[in-house]
């Protein structure tokens, strides 16, 4: 049996980013509540937490391409395994199967806050991929959607571990990230407008088309950093998080290919832009992790 086409039909670079999300989630959680010398003791735990929510996400990257078999091949993707006729349909939903009961078996083990955000998960997978659903073809429906399941949810569920769940201050990062999920989530259909025209999936780059689409993109972008500068201007996030301005660094680049329409596509599948989207996307858990890890040292030697 081959196993690259199975690798592909999990996507597995779109499951780096929900993986980070939850790992780097806790640390900051625990470095908030000076409580970081638990995380060697439960790493563990954190790490079959982080699998369960990247399990999660490539049920509904599998659901996607069950449902959209002909989409995909009108896109010219048909080398994803189940367009290619590598893998059947029956066989893809068997894995996604797997992976689903994997998800929920994990997150109620580790209590029932984390499980029922793991559900939240699922089902936003179901709703925008399943009739008579099919938050997909409904536009910014589907990437709102996106926004509060990829943006929005991750940090307060990886919050949910060790932590209280009604902290605000993962709800707030978490906000800050669904709006730049709703910008740049867009990316990955500039390269599918064709078949998702053909198909009656309006996506926004579809219906706006990709100039003005552009300018949406570039204004939502700098959104989500005036509302962090809100937030911390307002003393609802510490001011740690200012180092998340370092995400304007390759925002800035994102805007100029996007302005260039430079789509080029690249060797993780979709094109360049939405590449640095997932790597962006994971910098807001790392780079909000590492500025309370680095305090100590700084504060050390100033």
């Amino acid at each position: 049996m081959k196993l690259k086409p199975w690798i592909m039909l999990l996507r597995p670079f779109t499951l780096i980013a929900p993986f980070i999300a939850v790992f780097f989630g806790v640390i900051l959680q625990l470095s908030i509540y000076e409580n970081l010398g638990i995380f060697w003791e439960n790493f563990i735990i954190i790490l079959f937490a982080s699998f369960a929510l990247s399990a999660a996400q490539a049920v509904g990257q599998i659901m996607n391409q069950v449902e959209d078999v002909e989409i995909d091949k009108a896109n010219r993707k048909g080398y994803r395994p189940i367009a290619s006729g590598e893998i059947s349909i029956e066989k893809a939903q068997l894995v996604a199967w797997f992976f689903a009961i994997f998800a929920i078996l994990v997150g109620f083990s580790i209590n029932i806050y984390y499980g029922s955000f793991i559900v939240l998960f699922l089902m936003a997978g179901v709703l925008y991929n399943i009739e008579p659903f099919r938050l997909k073809k409904r536009l910014w429906l589907n990437t709102a959607s996106l926004a509060i399941s990829r943006g929005l949810l991750p940090l307060p569920a990886a919050w949910s571990i060790f932590g209280n769940v009604y902290d605000p201050t993962p709800w707030l990062l978490g906000s800050v990230m669904a709006v730049w999920v709703l910008a740049w989530q867009n990316t990955k259909d500039f390269n599918d407008i064709e078949g998702d025209k053909k198909y009656g999936v309006i996506t926004p780059a579809v219906y706006h088309g990709i100039r003005k689409l552009s300018i949406i993109i570039v204004f939502l972008s700098l959104m989500s950093f005036a509302l962090l500068a809100l937030y911390l201007q307002a003393g609802w996030l510490s001011p740690q998080m200012a180092s998340l301005f370092l995400l304007f660094i390759p925002t800035i680049w994102m805007i100029y290919k996007l302005l260039r329409r430079d789509f080029a596509i690249s060797a993780l599948e979709n094109n360049e832009l939405w590449a640095t989207f997932y790597l962006t996307l994971a910098g807001f858990y790392i780079i909000a992790a590492a500025s309370y890890l680095i305090e100590p040292y700084i504060t050390l030697f100033s």
